[in-house]
């Protein structure tokens, strides 16, 4: 313990236990530095040491990727929480890697502005974990993903080095675009200790219309309907029987999201009533919608034993939920479905470990065939077990060798996490 306390002082270092285990590794020790130098003092002591470590903000989404091959620290950045820059002439925001979503989005509020993107656990989320598991929900729709809004990161190296790409402002073309390197990689070429991004205008008005469908494929087809009409949603999805509790029972149902100010609330909003009427189906209106789009947002991170996100067109969400429903009733599971319908991304909760290969094995060559994939989002360690959690990458794979070679030969940083043991 000694060293790690001589970094960052003893009572921020603390013996690892079973509760800060990832995928049922436990480590050594957790370590949580107080500031940028004291992270860095942190891995060049890991790295010279042979230790591996993984870098962790509240914890929310460690559940994500696959088990760590050896973990003996987990470096906890919670304390490198500051909004360090906030420039609402500009419209962006630079923000240390511990600082919770819900901390910058009061900061942003006050300018009348937000960092458009929502994901699961959006209280519990941390920007380095948003940036790190390059987390979205429900806005992606139309606010696209974290890599269309990150400007600049700072990030620190296998070796202990900090290194800087982008920038603070909105137009930066100097160099490679290294800041998109880290967006997903689960912290595997650098620790995130700050992040820039590009901020916009908070919706003066936030609302949902549900459609209720007869079945997923009736959800598929309709969620196309909305999306290429005149209504232009801000978010669209489509869930499967028993995925809406707040809509039409065990039905399956289309929630489209509508924003802006009020009389572009109030035409969207008679636009998709008028366009469910068309179809002969049932709608109702939400008028929380902001709260309506937590809850979807929060369908990951329900309780199942692993959720798997599966990619493919638009076009081919109805026939991937038939699909799902077919595999499920031969096995007998209960499987529950939702879509972000204008992207081609569906999420399957699955509520038994041991049902998750055998839906894996079924599914994933389906939509590889198909030019998709599926990979396990989320999971118990439990459901991990010989498992592949990423599935083919293809010939991509040989590239991300070279980079985590070139940016952690030792692999000091969360080694195994990322695809193909990286």
């Amino acid at each position: 313990m000694s060293v790690w306390a001589d970094i960052v002082g003893a009572e921020h270092v603390e013996a690892g236990t079973a509760a800060a285990a990832i995928d049922g590794v436990v480590p050594s020790w957790v370590v949580r530095p107080g500031n940028v130098d004291e992270a860095q003092a942190c891995v060049r002591e890991a790295a010279g040491h042979g230790v591996v470590l993984v870098a962790k903000g509240l914890g929310a989404h460690l559940d994500i990727g696959a088990p760590p091959a050896r973990l003996d620290v987990v470096l906890r950045l919670d304390r490198l929480d500051r909004v360090v820059d906030h420039q609402p002439g500009d419209m962006t925001v630079t923000v240390e890697a511990g600082c919770p979503l819900a901390a910058l989005g009061r900061v942003l509020a006050g300018a009348g502005q937000w960092l458009p993107l929502d994901p699961p656990r959006a209280d519990a989320t941390t920007v380095g974990g948003l940036v790190a598991a390059d987390l979205s929900g429900p806005l992606r729709a139309s606010q696209g993903r974290v890599r269309d809004l990150l400007l600049g990161i700072r990030t620190i190296g296998a070796d202990g080095a900090l290194v800087a790409g982008g920038g603070r402002v909105v137009k930066n073309v100097a160099g490679y675009d290294l800041p998109k390197l880290h967006v997903g990689a689960l912290g595997t070429v650098g620790v995130i200790v700050e992040a820039t991004f590009k901020v916009r205008p908070r919706p003066e008005r936030e609302e949902a219309v549900v459609i209720a469908c007869r079945t997923g494929p009736s959800a598929g087809d309709t969620a196309l309907a909305v999306w290429s009409s005149a209504i232009a949603p801000v978010w669209l999805e489509a869930a499967g029987p028993g995925a809406l509790a707040e809509g039409p029972g065990e039905g399956a149902a289309v929630v489209v999201g509508i924003a802006g100010v009020p009389e572009e609330v109030a035409d969207a909003r008679a636009r998709t009533l008028e366009l469910a009427r068309s179809r002969g189906l049932r709608a109702i209106t939400v008028a929380d919608g902001a709260g309506l789009r937590a809850r979807l947002a929060d369908f990951p991170v329900e309780p199942a034993a692993a959720v798997l996100r599966a990619a493919m067109l638009p076009s081919d969400i109805g026939a991937f939920f038939a699909d799902v429903d077919g595999v499920a009733r031969e096995r007998g599971v209960p499987v529950r479905c939702l879509a972000r319908a204008a992207n081609g991304v569906v999420y399957v909760a699955v509520p038994a470990a041991d049902d998750v290969a055998p839906l894996v094995r079924a599914l994933r060559p389906r939509l590889e065939a198909k030019g998709g994939g599926l990979v396990v989002e989320r999971a118990i360690a439990a459901a991990k077990v010989g498992v592949d959690v990423w599935g083919d990458v293809g010939p991509g794979v040989e590239l991300m060798r070279r980079v985590k070679a070139a940016f952690d030969p030792a692999g000091t940083l969360a080694a195994g996490r990322f695809v193909a043991g990286l």
